[in-house]
């Protein structure tokens, strides 16, 4: 009987079905038979006749329990065949086929105990042995059962129970030999109290033994699977795709013994599934190799369902019979075995396609769970990934030409200045105006005209190489920034896309022309305003020269042809130089960008609101600009090292103030700049470096730089700590007057950027 309920329990169990009340009923059932055994009920009688037979007959009660034992059975034997009629995978009617072989063959030797001349003797036994070895060997030939972790829960818990036992007796033994005198019930109390102590520290020490047990069963690939254990928490903040696969797939591959892994997701423009990231790595891939279309029956079945496709069994579904020839060539010709979708409130997100295991084992369930886990937060992080992006992209993008939009123009050209100065690179920018486009508006409407602004769009960005920027400067303007681009080169792209323009928007009566004017970094200017204001110039001088053409900076005769806007003219000779070195501290140290830009703004608006001199507010402004160009000597492994600095390495960075001046001694109109940038590590207390000055004896310009350097420095991001808010930032300031800094200049500085009072400047 109890064979029965457990093998009722086992295939409910196996379909994922709770117990149930039936099963319920089967168990309760035990407990009243063992009770009426035990008083002499159900069997009536039992001998052993002198042939050595059993000679056995059973009571009225016992036929009743019997055809509650029966039903179980037949509803076993129900739910396998119900089991096996539905599925369409070879390998899971397989399986069923074992289950349901294993309990027809105990059946029929149970059925030996009512056949006259057979029923004295126990061969109904021979069916319990042949139904267990039935069993087992499908557990073990289909994973059913996780035997590794079964094997991990029983060793750890015999080891532990045996050396709790072992201590127990031995610390009761032990303690009888060594204190005879003592009464017995003081040794047990002792013992106890080990006891519990032992049952405290239990959890732990099985941890431990747990841990060991899974290394040894694992073996090279425990570390992979602790990663992949570990992958939710690792990986809670990440928004970069690329980071999540170099995280997920050597794990998964190395972890699994498989053949390779890949993330696939669904191309923008043809909306198929091809593959982006793979491992192991394959030279010169680009995704075409292994593609599903995004009307594939395989896509449809993956979007619908939540659970991994074992490709073995695409044949044996009824929702591929459509798949074409080619389809399935693809797929038997890959080495991909199971495709898991990545799912998230909004549908499929991506795919994760395994392949084959090492000897072409299945996937055991231990193994789905795995990906399972892994997968539910990779389509979490996928799903947040795309809506940054798409976020990013809006915010960089203008709606009506789908090109880069003016703001997200003058972030790549700061980037792109930043990598030159770094690299010694150059770039070309080109500038594009639409002729007499405000006469095509008025002759056919804005309407049209923002479709022809879409197809001039569309020209530019077939005209120009896939690294090349195309942005929607203003109304009918437009940019081009042209990476590692010479002068030369540049006007072949801008008249190609002039030419472009011309041929493919002037179907109408009013054709559409445009005017281009082209400047190169760093020969017409190494600031942002300079090279914008060279193309534009270049640009004007094309409109003045008959429109629909082409004119380089270096056309331009003379600095009164066209007009490069007053303040520019107006700064100073040395100011190019300043922006150019600027640019250089930045783009070294790619943790501070931006920050010499914000320290001399600081600077500045404290020295204006000390009311200095307008000589030495420049030379204030000059010196924060410039005040870390000594790092360009120091090693990039020192400056952008997350951990803590040695002695050697702090001796190197304490050198750029002396490394600085030697590179600005010799540029006469920044001498002035020199005494700041020099002392402006400088302490209030004399504790500071290079030269230890203290009090009045440091240079005001210096005093000024070291609280702005420091206030950016605390309230932007570092690797290597916090960083804090403005108002953290000015009582830390206040904290250190008197010992690092000017407690007057504090004073000022905290007045100036004080929360509660407006806004006394704007960081560009």
């Amino acid at each position: 009987m109890m064979t029965v309920v457990s093998y009722y329990h086992f295939v409910r169990s196996y379909f994922n079905k709770s117990l149930g009340l039936v099963g319920f009923l089967g168990y309760f059932m035990l407990v009243p038979i063992s009770i009426l055994l035990s008083r002499g009920f159900l069997l009536a009688s039992s001998q052993v006749t002198a042939g050595g037979a059993l000679d056995f007959s059973f009571d009225a009660m016992f036929y009743g329990y019997g055809g509650i034992g029966a039903l179980l059975l037949v509803l076993s034997i129900v739910l396998l065949a119900k089991g096996f009629r539905r599925s369409r995978d070879p390998s899971e009617r397989n399986r069923l086929m074992y289950l349901l072989g294993a309990i027809s063959f105990w059946m029929l030797f149970q059925f030996t105990n009512i056949i006259p001349g057979v029923a004295n003797y126990s061969i109904d036994h021979l069916g319990n042995l042949g139904n267990a070895l039935i069993i087992s060997y499908a557990i073990l030939r289909y994973e059913l059962f996780n035997i590794k972790f079964a094997v991990r829960k029983f060793i750890a818990y015999t080891i532990e129970l045996t050396l709790s036992i072992v201590i127990y007796v031995g610390a009761i033994l032990l303690s009888l030999r060594l204190f005879p005198e003592q009464p017995l019930y003081s040794i047990l109390t002792l013992s106890s109290s080990l006891a519990l102590l032992l049952g405290i520290t239990a959890p732990r020490f099985r941890l431990i033994l747990e841990d060991w047990i899974e290394r040894l069963l694992y073996r090279g690939t425990y570390e992979y699977r602790q990663t992949l254990l570990t992958f939710n928490a690792r990986m809670s903040n990440i928004l970069n795709l690329k980071q999540l696969a170099n995280e997920m797939l050597p794990s998964l591959t190395k972890a699994m013994r498989i053949s390779g892994a890949r993330l696939m997701f669904q191309d923008n423009e043809s909306g198929d599934f091809i593959t982006q990231f793979h491992y192991p790595e394959v030279k010169n891939y680009h995704g075409e190799e292994f593609k599903l279309s995004a009307d594939n029956p395989i896509i449809t079945w993956l979007d619908r369902n939540s659970t991994p496709l074992d490709l073995a069994q695409v044949d044996s579904i009824a929702q591929f019979k459509g798949l074409w020839g080619s389809e399935k060539q693809l797929l038997t010709s890959s080495d991909i075995r199971l495709l898991y979708p990545l799912k998230s409130q909004r549908g499929l997100v991506g795919i994760l396609a395994l392949g084959k295991k090492s000897n072409n084992v299945l996937y055991s369930h231990e193994d789905i769970e795995l990906i399972t886990n892994m997968a539910n937060r990779a389509s979490m992080i996928i799903e947040n990934a795309k809506l940054y992006t798409q976020a990013l992209i809006q915010a960089n993008t203008d709606g009506l030409t789908n090109l880069y939009n003016h703001r997200h123009f003058h972030e790549r050209l700061d980037q792109e200045i930043g990598r030159g100065s770094r690299f010694g690179s150059t770039f070309s920018l080109v500038i594009i105006d639409l002729d007499l486009f405000k006469a095509y508006n008025d002759n056919y409407g804005h309407l049209a005209g923002d479709r022809a602004l879409q197809r001039v769009a569309k020209c530019i960005v077939d005209s120009i190489r896939s690294i090349d920027l195309a942005f929607r400067y203003g109304g009918e303007e437009f940019a081009v920034i042209l990476p590692e681009t010479r002068i030369e080169d540049a006007l072949k792209v801008a008249e190609r896309i002039r030419k472009t323009i011309e041929s493919r928007t002037s179907a109408k009566a009013l054709p559409i022309t445009a005017s281009c004017g082209i400047a190169c970094w760093p020969n017409d200017g190494v600031m942002k305003e300079e090279i914008v204001a060279r193309a534009d110039a270049a640009l004007y001088l094309a409109k003045q020269s008959g429109r629909n053409r082409t004119c380089l900076s270096s056309e331009i005769i003379g600095p009164k042809s066209v007009s490069i806007g007053d303040e520019l003219e107006a700064k100073p000779r040395a100011l190019s130089i300043i922006y150019a070195l600027a640019a250089t501290i930045d783009a070294k140290d790619h943790y501070t960008y931006g920050h010499s830009r914000k320290v001399s703004n600081y600077a500045v608006a404290l020295a204006e609101k000390l009311g200095l001199p307008v000589e030495q507010v420049s030379t204030v402004r000059a010196a924060g600009l410039l005040h870390d160009i000594g790092k360009v000597g120091i090693p990039d492994l020192i400056l952008n090292k997350e951990g803590p600095l040695d002695e050697e390495e702090w001796h190197l960075i304490r050198s750029h103030p002396n490394f600085g001046v030697e590179i600005l001694r010799h540029v006469i109109d920044l001498v002035n700049c020199l005494p700041a940038i020099l002392h402006h590590h400088e302490r209030f207390d004399g504790k500071g470096y290079p030269s230890g000055l203290k009090g009045d004896n440091i240079p005001i310009e210096a005093l000024i730089l070291s609280i702005a350097d420091t206030y950016d420095a605390i309230t932007s991001p570092r690797p290597y700590r916090n960083q804090l808010s403005p108002r953290q930032a000015l009582e830390e300031l206040k904290k250190c007057a008197g010992t690092q800094f000017n407690p007057e200049l504090v004073d000022v500085f905290c007045k100036l950027l004080a929360p509660e009072l407006p806004k006394k400047l704007e960081i560009k």
